[in-house]
């Protein structure tokens, strides 16, 4: 059974031109076999039931053996000479998984998909780059991070500079920097950043974090950790951040974070429009001849993505996503749902079904971000926490709004329901924005009800546009003649 990374790496052989055949010799599987991972969603989840083997509660053992080279014979007879724990199973089936744990141990050993030949569009290399007491004429003191991507063949690199290291800002920041690439990479490889990885499992492979893989594996691009203790591997990526501190930062001043942006664009279009000492080439030139057209079509912008969240409602149709809560349909209260965090939206799904949509709010906000339809079920019954619940969605729209309606409900203090049902209805027909100003003028005038305020907005009466002259047979006038020899015309043929 392949996982979704052997998935992934499987698409990355392809894109290599590598054919169905020599991905099947690679892997030990059929060429149907690679056909249908092809075919198939890279996070595509599979469930078998089958039947546990005696031989997997040896497996830790046997891949011990495996590295001191012991022979399968051997390791049979140690499996069996177990006093509390002895294998009593077939040797054909004891030789049969071992043979399925030599191929995952061969694998893991080989590490066969981490290559640096750097073929058009195969490989970019990322990594964050940290400078403490950064070099501000405004400010002193102050920590700055930048993130590096550099394609492998053309050498084309990309720097953006930032105040944290997020997932969201390195996902954001890689989808500008492909934006710039005009296509992403087919192999992306990292250092072992936090955000990325949390460390390697049994078989020594990255423990990818789930938001992340989800956002490659819709990038279509195969992830890559460098082993911590591979230098030839982490060399050329950390090599690329102290290019940019060593032939940047130095002997360079900056106001401020846009003087700072302003400055790094310049820095890396010039980078990027001289010779390389890598190919003694231009990396622009390279990257539109050779390489442009080979990188996988991106399909979003950065502004656009929504970062992958796996969510829970609570039982107030409420869900926290970045210490704000946000509101979802009663119907949607107490289950699963999946959230897209856009830079200026959040969406949640129940499957492929959009369910609710939000402005994000950047800040903390102590009330929560409700949408009073969300709870349109449950206010049939319940007519005064619709009301409430409309005035409370009406003050966080403006400020106007907000003093008018305060200073309402203290004046109609037992009656100000009616009030505050037909402002929601004034609001749904006008929007913030008029409202808001109604509210002010009235305001200022002391006028407060709602009869004051439609009357604000009612829009004025179309005045009927001034008829413009028609004279029979006169010539049709495209554009100011100003010889008005067409008019002389026809006022000698006509008598006039």
């Amino acid at each position: 059974m392949y996982d979704e990374m052997d998935r992934s790496a499987v698409k990355a052989m392809r894109r290599r031109g590598k054919t169905y055949g020599e991905i099947a010799t690679d892997l030990g599987c059929n060429k149907k076999t690679v056909k249908r991972i092809l075919e198939a969603s890279t996070d595509k989840t599979y469930e078998r039931d089958t039947p546990g083997s005696q031989v997997d509660r040896f497996k830790p053992q046997i891949l011990e053996w495996l590295e001191n080279e012991t022979p399968v014979q051997r390791m049979l007879e140690l499996a069996r000479e177990k006093k509390d724990d002895a294998f009593t199973g077939s040797r054909s089936a004891f030789y049969a998984r071992v043979q399925a744990f030599r191929v995952e141990w061969q694998q893991a050993r080989a590490d066969r998909f981490v290559r640096f030949e750097g073929l058009p569009g195969e490989y970019a290399q990322v990594d964050w780059g940290e400078i403490r007491n950064f070099p501000f004429l405004r400010a002193e003191g102050e920590t700055r991070y930048f993130l590096a991507v550099r394609l492998k063949f053309s050498r084309l690199v990309y720097v953006e500079f930032a105040t944290n290291m997020t997932l969201e800002t390195l996902i954001r920041s890689m989808l500008r920097a492909f934006e710039s690439f005009g296509g992403v990479a087919w192999v992306s490889v990292f250092d072992n950043m936090r955000t990325v990885t949390s460390g390697r499992d049994s078989q020594a492979r990255p423990i990818w974090n789930p938001t992340f893989f989800k956002f490659m594996t819709e990038l279509d691009s195969h992830p890559e950790a460098c082993w911590p203790q591979s230098g030839n591997q982490k060399g050329a990526v950390e090599n690329l951040v102290g290019w940019v501190k060593s032939n940047f930062l130095p002997e360079r001043h900056f106001i401020d974070d846009a003087d700072l942006a302003l400055q790094a664009k310049e820095w890396v279009d010039s980078s990027n429009g001289s010779v390389s000492q890598a190919h003694g080439r231009i990396p622009s030139e390279v990257h539109r001849e050779h390489e442009r057209h080979r990188l996988t079509p991106l399909k979003i912008t950065a502004s656009e993505y929504g970062l992958f969240r796996l969510v829970r409602s609570g039982p107030e149709s409420l869900i926290s996503i970045d210490s704000n809560r946000y509101s979802v349909p009663v119907a949607h209260a107490e289950t699963a749902l999946v959230a897209r965090v856009r830079e200026r939206f959040i969406d949640f799904y129940a499957g492929e079904a959009l369910v609710a949509h939000h402005e994000r709010r950047r800040t903390r906000v102590f009330r929560p971000i409700q949408q009073p339809e969300h709870f349109e079920a449950v206010l049939v019954k319940k007519p005064r926490a619709r009301v409430m619940l409309y005035r409370d969605h009406l003050i966080e729209q403006d400020i106007s709004v907000a003093a008018y309606l305060a200073e309402l409900c203290r004046r109609k203090r037992g009656a100000f329901g009616p009030q505050i049902l037909d402002m929601y209805g004034l609001w749904r027909d006008y929007g913030t924005d008029q409202l808001g100003v109604a509210c002010a003028l009235a305001s200022e005038h002391e006028a407060y009800g709602v009869d004051y305020l439609r009357s604000l907005l009612m829009a004025p009466r179309p005045i009927d546009p001034q008829r413009c002259l028609e004279v029979k047979d006169a010539p049709l006038q495209t554009e100011v003649d100003r010889s008005l020899q067409a008019y002389e015309v026809y006022v000698e043929r006509t008598g006039l």
